[in-house]
C-alpha cells in the first residue's frame, strides 16, 4: 500500500503538490499562488505588453506560506 504524505504546514490533509521554491509537501488548502510578471528587455518593447500592476503575471507558482512571504515582499534596489 502506498504511503500517504501529509501536508508539512497543517499536518492534517494529504499533500497533493510540493512548494515550487523549497519543495515541501503541501495540500491545496495551504498552498499559496504567486503570479509572476515576465520582466525582460523583449517584454518591455512589445506593443501588446502592459506593465500594469493590476494585470496578473504569466508565470504561476504554488508555494508554501513561508516562501510566499519571502517572495511577496518587494526588494530594495
Amino acid at each position: 500500500m502506498a504511503e500517504v504524505k501529509l501536508c508539512s504546514v497543517c499536518n492534517k490533509s494529504e499533500a497533493t503538490l510540493t512548494c515550487a521554491n523549497c519543495g515541501v509537501p503541501l495540500c491545496d488548502g495551504c498552498a499559496k499562488v504567486l503570479h509572476l510578471m515576465d520582466y525582460n528587455p523583449r517584454s518591455m518593447v512589445k506593443a501588446d505588453t502592459s506593465l500594469s500592476p493590476l494585470r496578473k503575471g504569466k508565470e504561476v507558482r504554488k508555494v508554501c506560506p513561508k516562501c510566499f512571504v519571502g517572495q511577496a515582499e518587494p526588494t530594495a534596489y
